[in-house]
């Protein structure tokens, strides 16, 4: 149910919704990693996180970069200064301020390069999530099926390196089928690597979220989505891969995916 909804939002209506929806989702995935940080015995404040996060995806939003540069540099003088007022155990004061500070510029950029796809078009944004969702999907099927050696034992124990060469696979294919529905056959030729490229970005946008509640010692991110952990945990390879598909696009052909 919630993918046409996300996907007609994307498509049919205005920028402005887009902007919110992807407020919206980032933001849940902060509070989240907020938590897991409390959980841990850290200080955050989440107010503070919130309105650095809420300024990176402004700084997008309106085209405006000095507003990003002035919501990170915020990120990092005022968290450490939090921490210094909230006077919690010296053992926790490095670890309170830079992970505040990281998880704010962490889930505000993949937000902002998100919505700055949507300038771009509409159909990067899809690129990006069918080759993100084909690519669990694939690996979940292949690694149930054929999964024995395993990927990283010690961080993501399910995982595999069957399931890890079925989402390369998934990935991969979803994007130059993308490209072929929706722009130019000549697309499907550059949306092959491109696909491949941020296939692995995902494997490795997942894993890193993994490294996160495994030093904190949970296994969700929360219970937002029942069966599915929480957002963090849904938007892990998105977050991660979004600058990334960003990036990529401005090195890519102008007419690519427009």
């Amino acid at each position: 149910m919630l993918i046409p909804a996300v996907l007609a939002i994307l498509v049919a209506a205005p920028l402005w919704a887009w902007a919110l929806l992807a407020a919206l989702a980032g933001g849940l995935a902060l509070l989240e990693f907020f938590s897991m940080m409390q959980t841990a015995g850290w200080c955050v404040s989440r107010l503070a996180g919130l309105l650095v996060f809420l300024g990176i995806v402004a700084s997008a939003y309106f085209k405006n970069l000095t507003i990003g540069v002035v919501s990170a540099a915020v990120a990092v003088l005022l968290m450490p200064t939090i921490v210094l007022f909230s006077s919690p155990p010296e053992a926790v004061m490095l670890p309170s301020a830079a992970g505040a500070s990281f998880a704010s510029l962490y889930v505000g950029l993949g937000a902002a390069s998100i919505l700055a796809l949507r300038y771009e078009s509409w159909k990067p944004v899809v690129l990006l999530l069918v080759v993100v969702w084909a690519g669990d999907s694939a690996a979940y099927y292949t690694g149930k099926k054929w999964g024995k050696r395993k990927l990283a034992p010690v961080v993501s124990p399910k995982k595999s390196w069957e399931g890890f060469w079925g989402q390369l696979a998934g990935g991969t294919v979803g994007a130059a089928l993308v490209a072929l529905a929706l722009s130019r056959p000549v697309d499907a030729l550059w949306a092959l690597p491109v696909g491949l490229v941020l296939s692995v970005v995902a494997v490795v946008g997942d894993l890193v979220e993994s490294t996160f509640k495994r030093s904190i010692g949970i296994k969700d991110s929360g219970g937002l989505l029942p069966g599915h952990g929480g957002m963090l945990d849904r938007l892990d390879s998105l977050l991660y891969s979004a600058p990334f598909t960003f990036a990529m696009f401005l090195v890519l052909p102008s007419e690519f995916l427009r």
